[in-house]
């Protein structure tokens, strides 16, 4: 059995990925089985609701010489510890190729396009005669216009925008309520601790030689968490102690605005606990490259 999952603290890219993914394995008479490494946040929910399906298993136990497929991710930093001993069989994904290495010739598929989901409807509209379900269409649409923000992130493609379409036609969602709850569900904070706040979407990158965990809160407005400021910077620092980072670096950013501004933890290498980036909306596209510039330029210093 292989066991399909994408990153830790995961987001609803890597849920609705790892299904789909699953599906198309299963498909091709692979039998495969979609895991979770991490809670459902409240978006994720709203797509899993829409689509009718339940949320995959918590990806639990030791992954040893055990078969994987991994979705939304190449890094070992951001998987489980044993992610290096099991037996990587493919990968897809649309972020920069990460740590990751593989015993064995793997299938790997990575794209520079909006979202796994993307790459996913790709794969099977041109590599097998699977006939995509109501449910799976939503499901990829779902993810899609998450990592694109509704299609306004710089990582949209026309690609993207070329498949919402069809899935929305396979789907037969109305476009603009599908859009505008994902997009409310997306920015609910609501009852959620800071610890869970700055882990809700936080990814691990090995910088400039340096343990960098990089989270990403998505607001409609900073005044979501203007007064919640003092409790996330402490929650950051103390997470840096716990797990021994080199740095715990903040995203908030208003998806209306399509402006970020990033907080840093106490150790941090910048002269400034936060540092507002206008117009940046996309981690993967716009702050970690600005970021990775910044931390080597300064450990050259």
């Amino acid at each position: 059995m292989i066991s399909v999952f994408g990153h830790l603290n995961p987001d609803s890219d890597t849920v609705c990925s790892a299904l789909i993914a699953a599906d198309w394995l299963n498909a091709q008479g692979r039998p495969a089985q979609a895991f979770r490494l991490g809670e459902i946040n409240p978006e994720t929910r709203f797509i899993l609701q829409k689509a009718g399906v339940e949320a995959p298993p918590l990806l639990e136990g030791n992954l040893a010489d055990k078969e994987v497929w991994l979705v939304d991710f190449s890094e070992f930093e951001q998987g489980p510890p044993s992610l290096p001993h099991s037996n990587i069989l493919g990968i897809v994904d649309h972020h920069r190729l990460g740590t990751v290495t593989t015993r064995i010739p793997a299938e790997v598929w990575v794209q520079p396009l909006g979202s796994c989901a993307t790459l996913l409807w790709q794969l099977i509209a041109r590599e097998s005669d699977q006939v995509v379900s109501a449910a799976q269409a939503t499901l990829m649409l779902g993810a899609l216009l998450s990592d694109t923000v509704a299609l306004t992130s710089p990582t949209t493609t026309p690609v993207d925008v070329k498949v919402a379409d069809e899935l929305f036609t396979l789907s037969q969602l109305d476009r603009e309520a599908f859009i505008s709850g994902l997009l409310a569900a997306k920015t609910d904070l609501a009852g959620m601790s800071p610890k869970t706040l700055i882990n809700k979407d936080a990814k691990n990158y090995h910088i400039a030689g340096l343990d960098v965990l990089l989270a990403q809160i998505e607001v409609s407005s900073f005044t979501q968490t203007d007064a919640l400021l003092p409790q996330l910077i402490a929650a950051m620092d103390s997470q840096c102690s716990e797990s021994a980072l080199d740095l715990f670096a903040l995203i908030i950013t208003d998806i209306r605005t399509k402006n970020s501004v990033v907080y840093f933890s106490q150790n941090t290498l910048f002269d400034s606990v936060s540092i507002s980036l206008p117009g940046m909306l996309s981690r993967k596209k716009e702050v970690l490259p600005w970021l990775t510039t910044a931390l080597e330029q300064r450990q050259k210093a």
